[in-house]
């Protein structure tokens, strides 16, 4: 682990952005995946406030479609 690259992004086979850019997220899907992927494993930081976090993303990104239809 390290600054750049903490352990609550390296759980399982693939890095947290390596999957982002692989499946070539914008900016408000890839934060959706960082926060429910690290939801629970980040030091002094709960499961429910990755899950918030999350669902902000995802409210901005519904948010923005709407204003686009």
């Amino acid at each position: 682990m390290n600054k750049f690259s903490p352990s609550h992004y390296q759980r399982g086979k693939i890095q947290v952005w390596d999957f982002i850019a692989d499946q070539e997220l914008d900016f408000f899907a890839g934060n959706v995946i960082k926060y429910v992927c690290r939801a629970g494993h980040k030091d002094q930081e709960g499961e429910l406030d990755d899950l918030k976090k999350a669902k902000v993303y995802i409210d901005k990104k519904i948010a923005l479609y709407n204003d686009r239809t």
